[in-house]
């Protein structure tokens, strides 16, 4: 038996040097010599570096890792943050906000209070609101303040004024006054986007959307004032543009615009009205409508957002999300009912 096992070994030896390059040429046979001898990796490969290496984010991944990482914090984000309340005193809720750093966040109140609260120590700084050049004769009971936007370079600041049909503007990040547009809207603004860091569009509640410009001349006038007198001294602008949303097929009363979203790249501005359209302008010098689209969900569409990564806007209703793309029809829609119900945000 012991014979008979060495001679099988030595055959499958041999079996191995007929089939190795040095053998007695066995690839003209037609051998595999997968089937004989597993293929080895170069060193390189079986290192712990090159594993480690493997893992890092590459210049030619770097767009899927984003995907995958945008996709990852979306799931895990909500359920890692906490809320922490700040006491208000008696101002009234919080209609907008925005984070002005890391630490301070200017909120935009009910009863017309604009407001920096710092997040570490809580301490809420009131700011002077803004005056028309005429004392306003609008009932500002439950108005507010209901947008707060800072423009790209983040040096300015838009909001509402005293008087809540008109725009209120602010150097960052003193917060110092730099103008008031105030002959334009008829009734309460909405939604503010900044189509450049010096143009500002404003949304109305009277169904028209006003285009403002902040010149250096009015930036420049408004300093030198402001120290001649050390008293915060600001200008009275007018409007670049006014334009009135489409009324003509629903019912005028409820064409409010309740919401702005602009596209830099094709500048083009999204607005939503309260009758359930959604409206897109060309936003350059004035404003040029080029559509208007009946939305599937119509109850409630109070806010709207701009995905620059995948072309479309994001209308939140009522219990709602519909995502559209001005290039392609009206019935490719797409829409999601959100776990919890509401999607005014």
């Amino acid at each position: 038996m012991a014979r008979k096992t060495v001679s099988r070994k030595r055959k499958a030896a041999a079996a191995v040097t007929l089939a190795e390059p040095g053998g007695l040429q066995g690839d003209q046979y037609g051998w595999d010599r997968s089937v004989h001898k597993r293929k080895r990796l170069p060193l390189v490969r079986r290192s712990l570096v090159y594993y480690l290496k493997g893992r890092e984010v590459r210049m030619q991944n770097e767009s899927s890792y984003h995907h995958l990482l945008h996709g990852y914090t979306a799931q895990q984000l909500p359920s890692l943050l906490k809320e922490r309340e700040f006491y208000l005193g008696t101002l009234n809720k919080v209609f907008a906000s925005q984070w002005l750093n890391y630490r301070q966040v200017v909120c935009g109140t009910k009863c017309n209070t604009l407001f920096v609260v710092d997040v570490q120590t809580g301490q809420i700084t009131k700011i002077p609101i803004l005056k028309d050049r005429e004392a306003s004769m609008v009932n500002q009971r439950g108005c507010g303040i209901h947008a707060v936007e800072l423009n790209p370079s983040r040096t300015l600041l838009a909001t509402g004024g005293d008087n809540p049909n008109s725009l209120a503007v602010y150097r960052l990040p003193t917060l110092s006054p730099v103008c008031v547009g105030d002959d334009g809207h008829k009734d309460w603004i909405f939604s503010i986007a900044w189509i450049s860091d010096t143009m500002a569009v404003s949304g109305s509640r009277d169904g028209s959307m006003g285009l403002w410009e902040v010149t250096e001349d009015v930036l420049s006038k408004s300093d030198a004032k402001h120290n001649l007198s050390q008293v915060p001294v600001y200008a009275h602008i007018t409007h670049r543009a006014l334009k009135d949303i489409p009324k003509e097929n629903t019912n005028p009363d409820n064409c409010k615009v309740r919401a702005l979203a602009f596209n830099n790249k094709n500048n083009e501005l999204g607005a939503v009205s309260l009758d359930g359209y959604f409206h897109l302008w060309k936003a350059e010098h004035t404003l040029s409508k080029l559509l208007s689209m009946k939305l599937t969900y119509c109850r409630e569409n109070v806010c709207l957002a701009y995905g620059q990564e995948w072309s479309v806007y994001a209308v939140g209703s009522q219990a709602h999300v519909s995502f559209l793309d001005p290039r392609q029809p009206s019935h490719n829609i797409k829409s999601i009912c959100p776990k919890e119900r509401g999607s005014e945000s």
